[in-house]
Parts: C-alpha cells; sequence; structure tokens
C-alpha cells in the first residue's frame, strides 16, 4: 500500500514537474498580410468588377473570411501566450474590414491571449483599392486614417502599458517579464523616418540595459530577401533598410519579424564584427503556401525556436493546398508576363521566362529552394537564358537583371556578396543576444576618455563610421 501510494506521489510530483516546464516556455503565434475584406463589401462572389480585380492580383482575397476565421478559431483553441500580426491586417483599410478584423481580435484577447499589431501599408491612409463591390461596378468608401488607427488598436499596442512614439505609429511594451516589443511603423511607403529609428532603437537599448532580450517587428523587408527585390516588388523593402538595420542590431536586436512580401522567407545580416540580426517574413494566409508562424521561447528567452505552419484544409475545398498552389501560378504568370512586358523585354524572350519565373516564384513560396528537386532543373533554365542574352533582340539588362534576381532567390541568399548566406526557410533555432556586457558601466558617469562601444559593451578602435547607435562618454549617441 505505501508502494503504491509513493509511486502515486512521485508521479504526481513528475507530473507538475513537467507541468511547470511547459509552462515556462513562451509560446507566441505570429501572423502577416491577413488581408480581411469584410463580407458587407461584395453583393456577390460573381460581381464583374470584382472579378476583374482577382484577375489582377495574387492573392486568394475571396477567402480572406474563411481563413481569417478560421487561424483565429485555432487560435483561441491553441491558447497561446500572445498573437502578433505584422500588418495588413485588411485588404485596403476600409472601415468596415478594420471593424470586422476588431471584433475578432477582440475575442482573442477575451479568450486570455494579449494581441499586439504594426499597420501595413493597406491599413491606412488614401487607398485607391478601397472599394465596396456592387452591381458589376464598385464605389470608392472611407479607410482608416493614421489617428483611427492608432486609436482603434488603442488595445492591440497603442494604449495600456505599451510607450507609443509621439510621430509614428511605433511601440514598445514588455511582452512578458524579461522580453521586450518593438512594433516599427514602416508607413505607406516603406520608409522609417530618422526620428522613428531613433525612438526605437534608444528603447530597445533601454530593454537591453535592463537586461531584457528584445524582438522587434515591421510590416516591410529590413533585409531583401534575393538580389533586386527591390526592383521586382517597388516598396517591398523599407528605403533607408541599411540605417535601421545597423541602428537595431548595435541596439541588441537580433530578430525582426516582417511581413509584405506574402512568402516565408528568413534571412539574415553578418557585421564585420560577428554579430547578426535576422529578418524573419511570414507569409500570408492567403496566398500559396499559406503560412502562419509559431514562434517558441525557453524560459529566460535566450532561444527561440521558428516553426512555419500552413493551412492544409479549408471547408469546401478536397484538396486546399493544391489549389492555392494553382492559384499562385496563374497570378505570377500572369505578373511576369506583364513585368516583363512593362520593362521592354522582347516578345520572344517574354513569353520563354513567364512560365519559368512563375515556376521558380513557387518554389521560393515552398522555402528551403536549395534543398528542393525542381530548383536544380530551373537554375539551369536561367543559366541557359544568361548564355543567349546576347543573342536576343533589343535591351538584354533586365533579362540579365531577371536572371539574377531569379538565381538568388533559388539559391535562397539575399544578394550575390552573401551567396554563403542561407538559413532555414521553415524551421529555424536562433540563440538570443547573452547579457549586456558592459553597457551597465559603460552607461555609468566615467571619467570622459572619447571612447566608442558597441550596445553589447564592445571597444571599438576609432569612431565608428557605420550608421547605428554606439555608446560614447556614458551617453548613447546616433551616427547617420
Amino acid at each position: 500500500m505505501r508502494i503504491n501510494l509513493f509511486h502515486k506521489l512521485t508521479g504526481l510530483l513528475l507530473f507538475l514537474c513537467l507541468s511547470i516546464q511547459i509552462k515556462a516556455e513562451k509560446t507566441i503565434y505570429l501572423l502577416a498580410d491577413t488581408h480581411v475584406m469584410s463580407p458587407s463589401l461584395l453583393d456577390s462572389s460573381d460581381n464583374t468588377a470584382w472579378q476583374k480585380y482577382l484577375g489582377e492580383h495574387r492573392n486568394m482575397q475571396d477567402l480572406s473570411i474563411p481563413i481569417f476565421n478560421q487561424l483565429i478559431e485555432q487560435i483561441i483553441t491553441d491558447h497561446p501566450d500572445a498573437l502578433l500580426i505584422c500588418g495588413d491586417l485588411t485588404k485596403d483599410g476600409e472601415t468596415a474590414s478594420h471593424e470586422y478584423v476588431l471584433e475578432r481580435l477582440r475575442k482573442v484577447e477575451a479568450a486570455g491571449i494579449p494581441v499586439f499589431v504594426i499597420p501595413g501599408n493597406h491599413d491606412y491612409g488614401l487607398i485607391e483599392e478601397a472599394r465596396k463591390y456592387a452591381n458589376n461596378t464598385y464605389t470608392p468608401v472611407e479607410s482608416y486614417t493614421y489617428a483611427q488607427f492608432r486609436e482603434a488598436y488603442k488595445d492591440f499596442g497603442y494604449g495600456g502599458d505599451c510607450e507609443v512614439h509621439d510621430a509614428s505609429l511605433s511601440y514598445a511594451t514588455e511582452l512578458f517579464p524579461g522580453l521586450t516589443l518593438i512594433g516599427i511603423d514602416t508607413g505607406n511607403i516603406a520608409h522609417a523616418k530618422k526620428t522613428t529609428i531613433s525612438w526605437c532603437c534608444q528603447k530597445a537599448a533601454e530593454a537591453r540595459n535592463k537586461g531584457n532580450q528584445v524582438i522587434a517587428m515591421a510590416h516591410h523587408s529590413l533585409i531583401p530577401h534575393f538580389y533586386g527585390q527591390e526592383s521586382f516588388m517597388i516598396n517591398s523593402v523599407i528605403d533607408n533598410h541599411e540605417i535601421l538595420r545597423d541602428s537595431l542590431m548595435n541596439a541588441g536586436v537580433k530578430v525582426v519579424f516582417t511581413g509584405h512580401y506574402h512568402i516565408s522567407d528568413n534571412t539574415r545580416f553578418i557585421d564585420s564584427t560577428g554579430q547578426e540580426i535576422y529578418d524573419l517574413c511570414t507569409g500570408s494566409p492567403i496566398s500559396y503556401s499559406c503560412d502562419y508562424r509559431k514562434l517558441i521561447f525557453d524560459d529566460q528567452f535566450k532561444q527561440l525556436k521558428i516553426l512555419t505552419e500552413s493551412i492544409t484544409a479549408l471547408e469546401g475545398y478536397d484538396d486546399f493546398p493544391n489549389y492555392a498552389k494553382g492559384r499562385l501560378e496563374e497570378a505570377f504568370l500572369r505578373w511576369a508576363n506583364n513585368w516583363l512586358k512593362d520593362n521592354q523585354v522582347n516578345e520572344q524572350v517574354t513569353e520563354i521566362m513567364s512560365q519559368s519565373v512563375a515556376d521558380a516564384f513557387i518554389i521560393h513560396a515552398e522555402g528551403n529552394e536549395p534543398a528542393n528537386p525542381a530548383t536544380e532543373e530551373a537554375l539551369v533554365l536561367y543559366e541557359d537564358i544568361l548564355a543567349m542574352a546576347p543573342f536576343f533582340e533589343g535591351d538584354i539588362s533586365k533579362i540579365t537583371e531577371v536572371c539574377l534576381s531569379i538565381k538568388s532567390m533559388l539559391g535562397d541568399y539575399p544578394s550575390e556578396d552573401e551567396s554563403d548566406n542561407v538559413v532555414d526557410d521553415r524551421q529555424l533555432t536562433i540563440t538570443m543576444y547573452g547579457e549586456p556586457a558592459g553597457i551597465r558601466d559603460v552607461l555609468a558617469p566615467v571619467a570622459k576618455d572619447d571612447s566608442w562601444y558597441t550596445l553589447q559593451g564592445q571597444r571599438l578602435n576609432s569612431q565608428p563610421t557605420k550608421h547605428g547607435l554606439y555608446i560614447r562618454n556614458g551617453r548613447i549617441i546616433i551616427v547617420h
């Protein structure tokens, strides 16, 4: 009897220990580019103006509501410790669409899951495609203003314990004790003002000096995800991204979550001192492969595991992944054809390249391109096109540019000079920064010796020339 009681007590103790260990981890769900469009803005799915719109865009905008609702229900059921959304919550900032999103986010919040968002370029401002579709045409509708967004989302980053920047929709908050979140507003045109960069980095430095780990999220890319991304996708990379990248890195930020790009792709930058920063872009749930992320921190926030999940089933579709893949292929065929023609690539080459560009983007959307069996064949094709380019009629500069961009995309590296900087797109573990050694001492009022330090406490040989935040004579200095 005593033995059985001992076994029961031992089992109970083990269970409690495991429960405590599990609860010590923090799981965060991450979404981007949900592009929710309120059902009240469409009278019929076969509206001819609406069908024309769908044919001009690569997203499955017509499925934004069922997909968003499915994700919200799943999040409430899974009950993570927090939910983050990296912008473009709505189709085009329509008031009705924001109201729909807010109603669902309040359900998540009511379930005990804190929610934090950052706006994207489709969330506020004068947006031409903010429309109501009825009677086979459309009429413009109001979209949120900057002030309306700030007020409406006061429970999701812009109120409570969050510290909000006066001159932008950026904010800082202690997500959990020991982990600070910085939301960076990159506006409607992929631009972070110098005042915004300064404020965000100051808040990151303060958090690191306190001993917290810091993560950041922005809508647009902090680091290009392939060579020539800025040409292929205008306003997709923050126009002063190198300044922001270096400043965040020097402020002790190692991980930035982004969106906009609609493809889950992880990339990183390593500077000459060995410091690194990751841009972890999460794909859109309404664009193949219909992704969202799970972020799992250990109990000390010293290690972050990023898991990529995909929507694999949707009511009314027998094989949803293949359906979504087909929609993306059709969209990229149209897009590639138009892009090549707009850039005056001749008809002969456009015909050859349109399908190959679409195929490459499908490989890119699936992630981990170098390991995909289809990549090798695709790379050979682009090598052949480059070899034949001198024999094509007309300007071949755009052909060369496209080929180099696609090769970079298929090689999974961000630029020509970083061909070995490849990280896993679907599952990645990152060791966060250690304690901010030296920052406390450096920030103290010590003798002025004009020494320069990084925010990690590393002493520099001379005044830095790279953009970013540094410490000099106990003060944080911004180098422009």
